[in-house]
C-alpha cells in the first residue's frame, strides 16, 4: 500500500521553486534575504533544494540553520525529510521526533513520522502513538486518517481501521484507498462489506490496472458479477487475450457459461497462440457431451501451444480424462 506523505513544507507559505535545476544557492528576497547566513535564510535555500531533490545541498544548508538554532522545529523537520530521502531512516526518526516535541501541532511532521513507522519493517504501534493524537488535532486530515487506518490494519484491529478509513472517505473519495479498505475487509472475513467497497472503488476509477486488481479480489470474495464488471473496464482499455480469459472465468463463476465461452473464444481471436484461452475453452466445451469434439480440439491446441508449461500439462491430463469417458 502506498502511504500518504505530506509535502515537506505543507504548512509553509514558501513559494514553489520555478527552476528545476539549481547550480548555485537560490536567492532569498525580502528582509530575510538581507540577513544573509541567518537560520531562516538557510532554511529557505534548503527548501528550494528539497523541491529540486538536491538533498545533499539541502542538508548543508540545514546543518547551518541548526548550528544557529538547534531547537527550530521546522529546521529539524526539514532535516528529517532530507536525511530520510538520503536513506538514513534512523536519523530521520530522531529529527522527526525532536521537531514534533518542539511543536506538537505540526500535522505534516506527525504524518511523515507515522508513515516512516509504516515502512518495512513496520512498527504500527509507534505509528498509532503518533497518528492518533494527530487525528485528534487535525480531524479533517485525509492523510492522517489514511495512515492511521493502515497502521490499525497491520495490527488486525479491523474495527479501528474501519473507523479511520470512513473518516478519510468523509474528507475525500479515493479509488485506491477504497480498494485497500476492501482487501482489509476480505482478510477480516467480511465478504459482503468487502464487496461494497470494491463496487465503490470500481465506480470511482477508470484505471485499467486498478480495475484488474478489483476484479481479482471480487472473485476472491465470490462477487462474480462485480468481477466481470471490473474486467469490462479493463477490456475497454486493453482488449487483450488474458483479460478476456479472466472475464470469462468471472462469468463462469456467475454460472453464465455461454458468456464465459464467448470470452474464451474472443481471447483465441485476440491471440491465436495463447494456450490458456484454448484450455479454458476446452474445459467449457467438456462440460457438455454434445460438444466433446470441440472440447478435444481446443485442449489439443492448448497442449500444442503450451509446450512445457503447466497449462499444457493440464490440457493433456484433461484429454486423458476425456478419453476414458464413454462418448
Amino acid at each position: 500500500m502506498s502511504l500518504v506523505i505530506a509535502a515537506a513544507w505543507g504548512c509553509s507559505s514558501t513559494p514553489q521553486a520555478q527552476d528545476p535545476v539549481l547550480t548555485a544557492d537560490p536567492p532569498v528576497g525580502g528582509a530575510e534575504g538581507l540577513a544573509s547566513g541567518t537560520a531562516n535564510t538557510e532554511m529557505q535555500r534548503a527548501m528550494e533544494y528539497i523541491t529540486n531533490q538536491k538533498y545533499e545541498d539541502a542538508k548543508t544548508h540545514l546543518e547551518a540553520a541548526l548550528a544557529e538554532k538547534p531547537d527550530h522545529p521546522r529546521a529539524n523537520y526539514l532535516m528529517a525529510v532530507t536525511v530520510q530521502a538520503l536513506g538514513d531512516k534512523a536519523a530521520a526518526e530522531t529529527f522527526f521526533k525532536k521537531s514534533l516535541a518542539l511543536d506538537p501541532l505540526q500535522i505534516d511532521c506527525a504524518t511523515d513520522l507515522g508513515a516512516l513507522y509504516l515502512e518495512e519493517p513496520s512498527r504500527p504501534d509507534d505509528a498509532i502513538a503518533v497518528l492518533k493524537p494527530a487525528a485528534e488535532k487535525a480531524p479533517d486530515s485525509f492523510e492522517v486518517h489514511t495512515n492511521l487506518a493502515y497502521a490499525y490494519s497491520l495490527k488486525k484491529d479491523y474495527a479501528n481501521a474501519s473507523k479511520a478509513y470512513d473518516l478519510a472517505f468523509a474528507k475525500k473519495e479515493d479509488a485506491d484507498l477504497r480498494f485497500y479498505y476492501a482487501t482489509m475487509l476480505a482478510d477480516a472475513n467480511e465478504p459482503a462489506k468487502a464487496t461494497e467497497q470494491l463496487h465503490k472503488a470500481l465506480a470511482a476509477t477508470k484505471d485499467p490496472a486498478l480495475a484488474a486488481k478489483i476484479g481479482h479480489w471480487s472473485g476472491k470474495v465470490g462477487d462474480w458479477s462485480g468481477c466481470a464488471s471490473a474486467f469490462d473496464v479493463v477490456i475497454a482499455a486493453k482488449p487483450e487475450a488474458d483479460f478476456y480469459v479472466r472475464r470469462g472465468l468471472c462469468k463462469h463463476g456467475a454460472k453464465d457459461e455461454p458468456g464465459a465461452r464467448s470470452d474464451y473464444e474472443a481471447a483465441t481471436k485476440a491471440d491465436p497462440k495463447y494456450a490458456t484461452a484454448y484450455y479454458y475453452l476446452g474445459l467449457s466445451y467438456a462440460d457438455e457431451k454434445k460438444s466433446r469434439t470441440s472440447a478435444v480440439a481446443a485442449l489439443e491446441q492448448a497442449a500444442k501451444l503450451g509446450g512445457t508449461t503447466d497449462i499444457a500439462k493440464k490440457a493433456k491430463d484433461k484429454l486423458k480424462e476425456l478419453a476414458k469417458q464413454k462418448p
